[in-house]
């Protein structure tokens, strides 16, 4: 889940296939025929239950692509890099803004050993699918509960939700009712049959590691080997405790942002604490709107807003720069360079809200969330509550698949990789979900979140374990890489 810098996210109308009653009773009765699609990509379309609650009812189909294998193939390797999103488009190695520069190389690593294979999620699909749609109405930035000011403010971003989710579910007709990670991890289980697999092989990223934890319930038997990305946390159950390890990791990542820019020559705030400077601000900005150019001024709400962006590693000489300019008369960076992201035409935020938030807590009982959250961490990470919040406020009424703790035995030895410096998925959230898998191992390396690509010690362990079986040594540890590469 990039939850700052979301790859760019495209929507599937899923179309309703009729069969005359008949139930799809097993994948194995589909055949899947593949066409070529460009850039070296076949594709395919896998024709699955709306729900699978309900087999015999309406039907609908999901776009699937695979990167034939260069050499010797073992067989298929089935990815998803994150989201909720579409995760096709990622096999064309066209990387977007928020994907990291060395994806191709991965997938042609990737490639040499297997039939590289993805399917997007219910929902969503890449525009060559000829079946992205966009929900007439856009949704609220996910920034929106942060820079809210007022009670009406929060009523204005339900309400912005709540059209957006109409008007999506009028789009998509049935296939509304789908979509959730517990459907979407039975399209990975009818793809597996398709393809002839008895023993899944699947490498998730971000939000591709829910569809993996949904799987390891429903078809233990049939895990081959799996591997966990930037593991997002779907075994809270109450929204306090899940939102907690974020506030944790949020407050922590303010020091670690601090040590950073201590280490570097080249950070704008070099020979002052970056930290404290941050208070500084805070304290400034909560006395009076700060000072920006062109006769401008940035409230509270727009500060925390910028800031929450720009904690993201990759953001963090931009914020650096953002702190030094605003202490120095100009906070206008935090209004253009840091400034939140809109809202769109995708269902990916009402996918995720359908499996990590189908009950929302009041706007009485967040206040007193928010203040048990501001005790823990006062300076930067209680802001982490409205965040996570403001992607579901006004939203339900769809699919649930609610967080519960994994139930999960009897399965191989499984893989996780985890990022010190992951404040997107956050690292306690991620250990929490790997102690609930009794063959899990972990490595944790020096990086952030779906360092799987830049990180060359990283990618060398998860290819011995995906191609062997093979597990890294117990203790095991990747230093940081992609860190050291921001802001050069």
């Amino acid at each position: 889940m990039n939850r700052r810098g979301l790859i760019a996210l495209c929507l599937a109308a899923c179309l309703a296939v009729s069969f005359g009653g008949i139930a799809l009773a097993s994948a194995r009765a589909y055949r899947l025929v593949w066409k070529e699609c460009g850039d070296g990509l076949r594709c395919a379309e896998l024709v699955v239950p709306v729900d699978w609650a309900d087999p015999g009812g309406p039907k609908t189909s999901v776009h699937v692509a695979k990167l034939p294998a260069t050499g010797a193939s073992m067989g298929p390797l089935i990815v998803n890099f994150g989201g909720p999103g579409t995760s096709t488009s990622v096999l064309r190695r066209k990387t977007g803004p928020d994907a990291p520069p060395e994806l191709p190389a991965l997938l042609n690593e990737l490639q040499r050993r297997f039939d590289v294979i993805a399917i997007d999620p219910r929902g969503l699909s890449e525009p060559q699918s000829g079946k992205r749609a966009s929900c007439a109405e856009p949704d609220a930035s996910i920034f929106g509960l942060i820079l809210a000011r007022t009670k009406q403010d929060w009523y204005a971003h339900a309400a912005k939700n709540a059209a957006h989710q109409a008007s999506c579910r009028k789009m998509v007709k049935s296939a509304w009712y789908g979509m959730t990670a517990w459907n979407v991890a039975h399209d990975i289980d009818a793809l597996r049959a398709a393809l002839g697999q008895d023993k899944l092989i699947y490498a998730g990223n971000s939000y591709g590691t829910v569809y993996a934890q949904a799987y390891l319930e429903l078809f233990p038997q049939r895990v081959g080997r799996m591997y966990f990305d930037g593991t997002a946390d779907h075994t809270q159950q109450e929204f306090e405790s899940w939102i907690r390890n974020y506030a944790f990791t949020q407050e922590r990542h303010l020091t670690r942002f601090r040590d950073w820019c201590a280490r570097r020559t080249d950070c704008a705030l070099r020979g002052t604490d970056a930290a404290k400077a941050w208070d500084e601000l805070v304290a400034r900005v909560r006395r009076a709107p700060l000072p920006a150019s062109a006769d401008r001024t940035v409230h509270e709400g727009q500060l925390y807003a910028g800031a929450v962006k720009g904690m993201n590693p990759a953001f963090w000489p931009q914020l650096a720069t953002a702190i030094r300019k605003a202490l120095d008369g100009d906070a206008g960076d935090f209004l253009t360079k840091l400034a939140p992201d809109q809202g769109g035409s995708s269902v990916s935020q009402d996918s995720l809200c359908n499996d990590f938030m189908p009950k929302l807590p009041t706007y009485e009982e967040f206040q007193g969330i928010e203040a048990r959250l501001r005790e823990i961490a006062p300076r930067f990470g209680w802001l982490e509550g409205r965040f996570e919040l403001g992607r579901c406020w006004g939203r339900g009424g769809g699919a649930s698949w609610a967080p519960h703790p994994l139930r999960v035995k009897d399965v191989p030895p499984i893989l996780f990789a985890i990022g010190e410096l992951d404040n997107n998925t956050n690292y306690l959230g991620q250990q929490h979900v790997a102690e609930q898998i009794p063959s899990a191992q972990v490595l944790w390396h020096g990086d952030g979140h779906a360092s799987w690509a830049a990180n060359i010690c990283l990618r060398r362990h998860v290819f011995t374990y995906l191609t062997t079986g093979a597990l890294p040594a117990p203790g095991t540890r990747c230093p940081a890489e992609r860190i050291q590469q921001v802001g050069k």
